[in-house]
């Protein structure tokens, strides 16, 4: 995912072109110690000092704010931010290199894609369909592609609600298809809330995470007709 932003800077430092060169950018993923998010294109930036300083500020496409800031020290960039899940504040790590121009680690190579159900009322199922692919064959993140898919993978989801509380949480494998499929249901006057849905997927050599969130509506207005 390349993220074309429309916004121009000038620069006084060297051959520093600051939003360019912030990796981020680039990749379109933001990472903490365990996850990695999809940036979405809605971003706020601002610049400090005369460009010295750049706040970036928006939304991953799973739902999650997060910040960061960059500044231009000696010609190269250094980034830090956070991200907001579940009710705390995560650091998110940034490195110097681009992803694919750094070793894969295999403790993190495996491809979490997933669809599901984001917002829910009561007395309504949530569905949540997961396939796992090798990343280096399925490079446009395309959840329905039919091939590079990753079989008998073990799959962990868990899903806490706000007072961080398992709301529920189930495990299987990925099938012939490398999809592993789960419904459940929200009781009867269920409240309003942000459910975080943790995803693990793992085999002998690999583990790797994805995380979401799923919102609650409590219960269907009368003029509701939603199934």
């Amino acid at each position: 995912m390349i993220l074309a932003i429309g916004i121009v800077t000038s620069s006084a430092h060297g051959q520093v072109d600051a939003l360019s060169d912030i990796n981020f950018f680039q990749t379109g993923i933001i990472s903490t110690d365990e996850n990695k998010f999809s940036i979405s294109n809605d971003i706020s930036i601002r610049e400090f000092f005369n460009g010295e300083i750049i706040r970036v500020s928006g939304h991953t496409i799973e739902g999650f704010p997060y910040i960061t800031y960059s500044k231009i020290i000696e010609e190269k960039i250094e980034t830090r931010g956070i991200i907001f899940i579940g009710g705390e504040f995560l650091e998110l790590l940034f490195k110097e290199e681009l992803p694919e121009e750094s070793a894969v680690k295999k403790n993190n190579n495996l491809q979490i894609l997933v669809q599901y159900t984001q917002r829910v009322y009561s007395e309504k199922p949530a569905h949540l369909d997961v396939k796992v692919y090798d990343p280096t064959k399925n490079k446009l993140n395309d959840f329905n592609q039919n091939y590079g898919f990753l079989t008998n993978k073990n799959i962990n989801v868990t899903v806490l609600d706000e007072n961080k509380d398992v709301f529920y949480s189930d495990e299987g494998v990925t099938n012939e298809k490398g999809l592993f499929e789960i419904e459940f249901f929200i009781p009867e006057r269920h409240p309003r809330e942000t459910l975080t849905v943790t995803i693990i997927a793992e085999d002998e050599h690999s583990k790797s995470s994805k995380i979401l969130q799923i919102f609650t509506l409590g219960t269907i207005p009368d003029n509701d007709s939603s199934s």
